[in-house]
């Protein structure tokens, strides 16, 4: 059959329509396969380009999260408490938003939080595996995280202020792959009372101004009185980041109360008259200053009283443990059963009553023992009957020595103390034994003069001996700070109470960092005034023989010289010029408004 030329067209158009299907098809086929090995070559050179070194691990990248925070089901208050710091910092650090979760994803990268009850309560352990971090501790999960914080993420925690946190910005997170481990050298490690650093009075118009400096976020949209709770909240949280607190074991005096149940008629706490409990000899004394610790019938209501504490399993002492101290006074009872166990011979050695009041304390430790064998009694080396006893004490005794001198050092008094805190360690060997350091001086006295200014106790390289001689003699079962005065002081105890031989340079390299290239007249601002005060030559000769402390003439007439204010005057002014970023700006701002103005406002302050 013939065709008609337009069928041989239209044929031809079907087999070239059916040859371009076939081909568009075949171009599909290899083109998907063309995209998968695009594919595969864009991860291989992603891998290529943005791998990190085996021993690092990749937190965040660009701003985004490449781990989940993990807790596990149904945490305790506590790791859900160090998964919230966790996050805050990261976040901060990053500027991602990192998520926290009881389980992760399958096959995500985690840094979990767990306590591990195989580890000593304070223990910290850190350790990395291929996809994964573990922060671990025995009882205490936020140290994990802060040491990882701290030591992976060079992040700083200086004082409580706006300005008072150093935290870098670093969108691409990694950090070392290290194993570690840590503990604290002191098992208690804390301030007394209120954390209240600063150098002013409250009340004043200069406290009331420097808070406005410091914490100029606490004051937004609220009254002055909701200001300060939230201070007081920042300043609870500043301590437990520094690791505060721990396994504390008190010991303060612990009679006062006796004056409410068996000598004040009119107190509502009043349970019966018995004047024979207090000490004799006082009879114009409003009331008696101690009690008479030779009375048998001292020793029976205090154990009794004790056995009765450990009985409804009250804790206020710390865990299994309670305190017996006398009154905050050396006027000890004078009948002729007390006055025979006095040492007077040892009265310049501060040790006239150490025989009688430990020996008190042997006994009630000994009665204490046969009812409740694994609680502890813990007292205080001080005042009176701060040197070691004759004897031997019970095995259940914990003593912590008051170092009253620990910031006085121009007097003679501080190289007694610390000859007397060498004794006790030599006669006691490895047991247990805490301290009480005195940082609240010379704020404490001076004050009493009716509002005068101290001359500020800067003591560093003071403080950084007395450390290493605890860490030396482990005197580690508690460490009391009586009083914290001054932020730089406190930054270096909270951290040797957790590590006493951090150098010190290596702190103070960290801690005046933060105020940029406002650090080195800074820096010498501070030894100028450290040394004004530490050394013995700048003092009169009565008061290196003595325990005398700082009065307003010694403050401004002898340290705090017109000459002295004039350095200090043009070192924060330069300071102040040089301050080059906004947390420099903000830190230099803190120490005029809390250091400079005060010492400043020191000479007229007496007047």
């Amino acid at each position: 059959m013939i065709l008609s030329p337009m069928s041989s067209i239209v044929r031809k158009l079907a087999v070239l329509c059916v040859v371009a299907l076939l081909c568009i098809a075949a171009y599909a086929k290899g083109n998907k396969g063309g995209r998968q090995a695009n594919r595969s070559s864009l991860v291989r050179l992603e891998n290529t380009k943005y791998a990190i070194d085996p021993n690092k691990f990749r937190i965040a990248y660009q701003g985004s999260p490449r781990v989940y925070i993990v807790t596990g089901v149904n945490a305790p208050e506590s790791v859900r408490f160090a998964a919230s710091e966790l996050k805050l910092h990261l976040d901060r650090i990053t500027g991602a938003s990192f998520a926290v979760v009881e389980t992760p994803p399958a096959r995500r990268k985690t840094i979990s939080i767990a306590i591990n009850p195989k580890l000593d309560r304070q223990d910290v352990r850190i350790t990395f595996e291929k996809y994964s971090i573990a922060l671990e501790s025995g009882a205490f999960p936020e140290y994990a995280v802060y040491d990882f914080l701290h030591d992976y993420c060079d992040v700083s925690w200086l004082d409580p202020t706006d300005a008072g946190t150093v935290i870098p910005e670093r969108p691409n997170l990694t950090v070392k792959r290290k194993n570690a481990k840590d503990k604290p050298f002191a098992k208690g490690r804390t301030p007394t009372g209120n954390y209240e650093p600063e150098l002013w009075d409250a009340k004043t118009p200069g406290w009331t101004n420097y808070l406005h400096v410091a914490y100029p976020s606490a004051f937004t949209n609220c009254t002055f009185y909701a200001a300060l709770n939230e201070i007081s909240r920042r300043k609870q949280l500043f301590l437990r980041r520094m690791k505060s607190g721990g396994d504390v074991t008190y010991a303060c005096h612990s009679f006062y109360d006796w004056y409410d149940r068996f000598w004040d008629k009119e107190s509502r706490k009043f349970e019966r008259s018995r004047p024979e409990l207090f000490a004799q000899g006082y009879d114009g004394a409003k009331r008696p200053p101690q009690l008479c610790y030779s009375n048998p019938d001292v020793l029976r209501q205090t154990v009794a009283d004790i056995r009765t504490y450990f009985d409804r399993g009250e804790n206020r002492w710390g865990k299994d443990v309670c305190c017996i101290e006398p009154m905050d006074n050396d006027s000890f009872c004078k009948c002729s059963r007390c006055a025979a166990q006095y040492r007077i011979g040892r009265a310049h050695p501060y040790s006239e009553h150490s025989d009688y009041w430990f020996r008190f304390v042997n006994t009630v430790a000994k009665e204490i023992a046969k009812s409740h064998p694994n609680k502890k009694i813990s007292t205080l080396a001080y005042y009176s009957h701060v040197g070691a006893p004759s004897f031997k004490l019970q095995p259940n005794v914990v003593v912590h020595f008051c170092f009253e001198c620990n910031r006085i050092p121009y007097t003679i008094k501080k190289d007694i103390e610390e000859e007397l805190l060498s004794g006790w360690r030599a006669a006691y060997g490895n047991r247990p034994f805490g301290l009480w350091m005195y940082n609240t001086f010379p704020k404490e006295r001076i004050t009493r003069e009716a509002g005068v200014h101290c001359f500020p106790g800067f003591f560093a390289h003071v403080l950084r001996d007395e450390y290493q001689m605890f860490a030396k003699l482990d005197i580690s079962e508690n460490i009391f700070n009586c009083g914290f005065v001054d932020d730089y002081e406190n930054f270096l105890s909270l951290r040797w109470m957790w590590n006493p031989r951090e150098p010190l340079k290596s702190l103070e390299d960290e801690y005046f960092a933060s105020y940029g290239a406002a650090s080195a007249p800074l820096m010498e601002f501070y030894r100028i005034v450290e040394e004004r005060y530490c050394t013995a030559k700048n003092y009169p000769p009565k008061l290196i023989e003595s325990k005398v402390h700082q009065t307003s003439q010694l403050a401004w007439d002898v340290l705090g010289t017109p000459d002295v204010l004039r350095k200090l005057e043009r070192l924060m002014s330069e300071a102040e010029q040089l301050a080059d970023t906004p947390l420099a700006k903000a830190r230099v701002a803190n120490w005029r408004a809390g250091i400079w103005l005060y010492i400043q406002s020191g000479p007229a302050s007496r007047k």
